[in-house]
Order: C-alpha cells, then sequence, then structure tokens
C-alpha cells in the first residue's frame, strides 16, 4: 500500500472516530434514542450505500471503504448534508456510467462502470467531510440543526453546512461536465485560457454542453440539500417557513457547481499535463515518447485538482453566504462548546 492510501485510510479512522466521539459528547439533548438516531442508523445507511456501490462497479473495495467515512459523518450530522451526499453520489455514479465505449476509447484508465478508488473517493469528498465534521462541532447540543439552517437567521454552523454542501455541488457539478462535455461529439471544446479547439478530455478544456451540465449538476445537488432541511421542518409542521427562508441553497448549488467547474479547468489548464497520445489517438496526463504536448505543466495529478477545486469552492462559497447575509449570520465561538465538550456536560 502506497503512503498516500495508508494517510487516506488513517484519514478515514480519524473521521469516524470524531464522529462518534462528538455525537456522544452532545448526546443531543439527552434523548434516549439519539444513539439509534445519531450512530446506529447513519452507520447502517453508509455500509448500505457502499455495498450497493460495490455491486453496481462504481466503488473498488478502497474506494466503499473509504465511502464508508465520509458517508458517516453528513449522515450523523444532518438529515439535508446526507441528501446533498446522495445526490453527488447516485447522480456523478450514474454519469460515469453514460457512453462508455465512448470514454474507454478517449480515456485508457477509465475502468468498468466509472469504477473510482479510495484516492478518487478522499480528493472529492474530504472537504465536504470536514465541512460536515466542522458542522457537527458547532451545533448546539440537543438542536436537530433546522432554526441554523434559516438564511434569515444564519449561524455559523449553518455556514459550515453550506460549506459542506457546496463542496458537493461543486463535484457534482464538475463531474458531470466532465463526463457529458467528453460526449458531446464533433464539437471540440474550447481551452479556457487560449480559447483554441483542444481534443475531447484536455484539461482545462470547456465547452457550452459542459457548463451547462456544471450548472445542473451543482443544481440538483442544492436542490436536495434543500429537501433535505424539509425533513426536520416537517416533523415540526413549519415547511411554509422552511420554504421562503431556505430557497438560497438552490441558486448556491448551482452556483458551486459552475464554480468549482471554472476552477477546475484553470488549475487543469495551468498545473496539470494535457498531451496528446499518437498511437493511441487519446489525450493522456503525462508526458512520454511520441506524446504531443497540449497544454499545463506536470504539477498536479486530477486527484489534487480536484480536491482543492472543492475545497477552493467550499470556501468561496461559505465566505459568500456569509457577507450577503451577514447582518444575521451568529458565529460561534469554539469555547461556547469546547469547553463543555471536552468536560463531558453534553
Amino acid at each position: 500500500m502506497s503512503t498516500l492510501r495508508k494517510i487516506i485510510v488513517v484519514w478515514a479512522l480519524v473521521s469516524v472516530a470524531a464522529t462518534v466521539y462528538l455525537v456522544d459528547q452532545k448526546s443531543y439533548g439527552g434523548t434516549p434514542y439519539y444513539l439509534l438516531e445519531y450512530l446506529i442508523l447513519p452507520g447502517g445507511i453508509t455500509l448500505g450505500l457502499a455495498l450497493v456501490a460495490l455491486l453496481n462497479n462504481w466503488l473498488d473495495m478502497g474506494g466503499a471503504i473509504v465511502s464508508v467515512a465520509v458517508g458517516f459523518s453528513h449522515s450523523a450530522s444532518h438529515m439535508c448534508l446526507l441528501a446533498a451526499l446522495l445526490a453527488f453520489f447516485v447522480t456523478s455514479s450514474v454519469a460515469t456510467s453514460v457512453g462508455k465505449r465512448a470514454k474507454r476509447r478517449l480515456d485508457p484508465t477509465y475502468k468498468k462502470g466509472g469504477q473510482r478508488n479510495m484516492v478518487q473517493v478522499f480528493s472529492n469528498g474530504a472537504a465536504a467531510t470536514t465541512a460536515a465534521l466542522g458542522y457537527l462541532l458547532f451545533a448546539p447540543p440537543g438542536s436537530d440543526g433546522s432554526e441554523a439552517l434559516s438564511f434569515q437567521q444564519l449561524n455559523g454552523d449553518g455556514v459550515l453546512a453550506v460549506a459542506c454542501m457546496a463542496a458537493l455541488a461543486g463535484c457534482c457539478g464538475d463531474t458531470w461536465a466532465s463526463e457529458f462535455g467528453i460526449l458531446q461529439g464533433s464539437n471540440l471544446p474550447r481551452h479556457i485560457l487560449t480559447w483554441r479547439a483542444v481534443p475531447a478530455g484536455t484539461n482545462g478544456g470547456v465547452s457550452f454542453v459542459g457548463t451547462v451540465c456544471s450548472i445542473l449538476g451543482g443544481l440538483i445537488v442544492g436542490v436536495a440539500f434543500f429537501f433535505g432541511m424539509s425533513v426536520e421542518h416537517l416533523r415540526t409542521g413549519d415547511f411554509p417557513t422552511l420554504a421562503v427562508t431556505a430557497w438560497p441553497a438552490i441558486p448556491l448549488g448551482a452556483l458551486a457547481g459552475f464554480v468549482c467547474s471554472l476552477v477546475d479547468s484553470i488549475l487543469g489548464a495551468t498545473l496539470q499535463y494535457s498531451g496528446l497520445d499518437r498511437a493511441k489517438n487519446c489525450v493522456v496526463n503525462q508526458p512520454g515518447p511520441n506524446i504531443q504536448h497540449i497544454s499545463g505543466r506536470d504539477i498536479l495529478d486530477n486527484h489534487a485538482v480536484n480536491f482543492l477545486s472543492s475545497l477552493i469552492t467550499a470556501v468561496l462559497i461559505a465566505m459568500a453566504t456569509y457577507f450577503v447575509f451577514r447582518e444575521t449570520v451568529d458565529m460561534p465561538s469554539q469555547h461556547d462548546y469546547m469547553d463543555d465538550i471536552v468536560g463531558g456536560v453534553y
């Protein structure tokens, strides 16, 4: 096992341990069913999803193991984060499976079913998982979190939830743009910096179809986030209020999809190598003999670009949310809860 994979395994274990610790310490108001609702049920959901992914060749074994850590942190934090994760995971997996023959011809690394490994799961899920854990850390004990996610009274933990959604929406939008944009046939994409036509699959290549797909992919996650929020509000009969106060989540998801695709294209065009293998007539990401350079320098690989794109998108959308709704944002102090958490009060 490579050093990177060992680091990812450790990160996954730490994420699961942190989720269990935070949920246990907060105890959600001391309700007797918190263990079932916030630990056992989320754990069962994530294990079930990992099994489905394995059976459908969406993930290999390593990817499935890391996905359990990602899914567990989201499902234990709030229903809206789990809904956003599901929207990203399912739609992106389906998008990757569309046009298998064409993708095998254009991408020599394409696997059956679009199967993803642990490094790919980590690069797409690490930023969102970090934000989900941050939300779980700062959410008031004993609260279902619904009031924190109203854009009329957005709290700091709500901003972290939006950051999590933005990271997922960004990854979903970027995946949609890549997976559907590469299938547009004779219409070649344009290089985002030079605007010259480049072969399909070139890092930094953009197209009208890909751009629209990035927005739609992010929009799907935003809608899922919104309806995940509605579950809590429906239980209290407060759905009309939700419809008025939570709708910004939907356009924010669409914006995140576009922003992440844009950032990914810029990073790919400058810091990721693209070359044309004339023998196989396909684009490759590493220089070599008989490889004609198209664009970019060999500094970052696709995993690093995906991770940085989702992280930058999460930060930018969270900052935009904070400044747009800054009059209503009440950023929590870590000491508000950490003193009691460490002391075991909650």
